[in-house]
């Protein structure tokens, strides 16, 4: 797998996760429980990663590119 995009919330991670599966790329969203423990943005300490397999990787990134993310 690998990081396709990283985020400062989980919200806006899941928002990019559910464009990603709806075009047919499943995702998975890595460091999730410790951006609950601390929802507070620390200097990118607690980013958290959105990660698509390593063949949908190039059609993730072109998708979220176009959709802004």
């Amino acid at each position: 797998m690998k990081t396709v995009a990283t985020f400062p919330d989980a919200m806006s991670a899941s928002i990019s996760k559910g464009m990603l599966e709806n075009n047919g790329i499943p995702s998975t969203i890595d460091n999730q429980a410790m951006s609950a423990l601390y929802p507070t943005p620390m200097s990118g300490v607690w980013e958290v990663s959105l990660m698509v397999n390593d063949s949908d990787y190039d059609k993730a990134t072109a998708l979220l590119a176009e959709h802004g993310d």
